[in-house]
């Protein structure tokens, strides 16, 4: 079995990067009391995760009308530079629990096989944290998530590449 980290209540929780554009590191970052979980995650990974969890709070609103409390997000959060990140996550999940009200962001350093289902967490190989977030938590991790993807370098309007502030070898010009 892999390494469980398990914090049924985080105090806050973000998505971010850290560097400059074209050499920025993503990471999620949450912090419970004096402790901060860093995990690495690639671009793609927070595009879609701020998606999915503004989609899963939209549908869950329906079923389970949150407090005013429960949505009231925290100030937005940027990761902490000196924090080391603990693994880099493969695989990154999203759940709500109705009992206890929270959404579960599931992080995962192992792969899964294209087209599989990630092995049961007693059966998992390297880190699993498994972080529950209030509604408005994950509303304000999916706000900070998307400023940093947007953030990034423009794209070239011919190929759709990033460009590099010095300069831009776009393969339609050949």
């Amino acid at each position: 079995m892999g390494d469980l980290i398990e914090w049924e209540e985080v105090d806050t929780i973000t998505a971010g990067a850290i560097g400059e554009p074209g050499q920025r590191v993503f990471m999620i970052q949450a912090r419970r009391g004096a402790e901060t979980l860093s995990v690495v995650v690639e671009k793609e990974q927070v595009a879609i995760l701020a998606t999915e969890a503004q989609e899963l709070l939209a549908r869950i609103v329906e079923e389970d009308p949150p407090t005013p409390e429960a949505m009231h997000p925290p100030l937005l959060e940027t990761p902490v530079a000196a924090a080391v990140p603990l693994f880099r996550a493969r695989l990154i999940g999203l759940g709500y629990d109705p009992e206890s009200r929270m959404v579960l962001i599931e992080l995962r350093e192992d792969a899964v096989e294209e087209g599989g289902m990630p092995p049961p967490i007693e059966e998992s190989e390297g880190y699993v944290a498994r972080l529950h977030a209030t509604r408005g938590q994950v509303l304000a991790m999916t706000g900070s998530g998307s400023a940093a993807v947007a953030a990034g370098r423009p794209a070239c309007s011919l190929c759709g590449f990033p460009m590099d502030p010095d300069g831009h070898p776009c393969p339609r010009w050949n």
